[in-house]
């Protein structure tokens, strides 16, 4: 059994990612001497291959090959090729990121995406962009979706009846959820579905019978979409990221709900992941949570 096999077989990777983890393997194969395979390095030789990879690439991504290389040689034992594991848990340990600050009110919020424009001056093709802008920022706005979750939508994990999204899974970052629409998002759903979204299909290269709720043209990065309406919210607002606003509404669900349905609503995998927020308002937050709002 291959290494790429192996991994298929424990691991829900995409095509991409095990290409990716192949690629961490030849380069650490790469750096052994002559005489040395990666196969049978100790821990000492490891090492020195994790000091040299220290000046060339940051913590994060060196933590990343650090897994690949921690799964390889959990491949090699279990297949009987090596006995021991020389670098069971080994990670380089990085900078804590500052904590969040900005966030917006509920009110703010909810001006971000009555503000917005889909009308008025646009014309033709533009109008049909700016429509489906504002359906993509009220995601944004009031369910919290990042790009990657907005880029995953199809049309069957809209609800219109009842007033729901289910959000799909994201490459092992975030799980799937299912979350409630708001008042002011489903009309513009239901127009975006019907008319909105038939004149994009026409307007973009993309097939026919695509099946996202928002498709575009094949060359296009989804990146470049959600860039398009952060690009226009900084001419009209203070707003530095789409980040900002995905973490305003998580932090308002913090002081709405206790900590464990603010995970799932966020699609976060453990609770380390709402660290990030202020942590004497979070201690303060999770007092009060867990005073009304027991875990179960």
């Amino acid at each position: 059994m291959s290494f790429t096999n192996w991994l298929q077989e424990n691991y829900r990777y995409s095509a991409r990612t095990l290409e990716e983890k192949q690629r961490q393997v030849k380069l650490w194969q790469s750096l052994c001497s002559t005489h040395q395979t990666l196969e049978s390095l100790k821990r000492t030789e490891l090492l020195k291959i994790v000091e040299i990879l220290k000046n060339k690439y940051s913590s994060q991504t060196l933590n990343s090959q650090l897994k690949t290389i921690e799964q390889y040689f959990y491949f090699l034992t279990e297949s009987g090729k090596r006995k021991d594991h020389p670098l069971k848990n080994f990670r380089i340990k990085t900078e804590k990121k500052p904590l969040l600050k900005g966030f917006l009110t509920e009110e703010e919020l909810n001006q971000l995406y009555e503000k917005f424009p889909d009308k008025g001056h646009f014309k033709g093709q533009f109008e049909v962009y700016a429509k489906r802008n504002k359906v993509i920022l009220g995601l944004i706005v009031y369910q919290a979706l990042n790009t990657g979750s907005l880029e995953k939508l199809e049309l069957k994990d809209i609800d219109l009846e009842k007033g729901t999204i289910h959000i799909p899974a994201t490459d092992h970052k975030l799980n799937p959820r299912k979350l409630p629409l708001e008042a002011v998002q489903i009309l513009s759903l239901k127009f975006y579905l019907e008319k909105t979204r038939p004149e994009l299909l026409e307007l973009t290269t993309a097939n026919k019978n695509n099946q996202k709720l928002f498709p575009k043209s094949e060359k296009t990065e989804f990146s470049s979409v959600t860039g398009s309406i952060l690009k226009r919210l900084k001419k009209e607002t203070a707003i530095e990221s789409l980040y900002q606003i995905r973490i305003s509404r998580i932090a308002l669900w913090l002081k709405q709900y206790n900590l464990r349905e603010t995970q799932y609503k966020a699609g976060y995998k453990s609770l380390q992941s709402l660290e990030a927020f202020d942590r004497d308002a979070l201690e303060e937050l999770k007092e009060a949570v867990e005073k009304y709002h027991p875990f179960k």
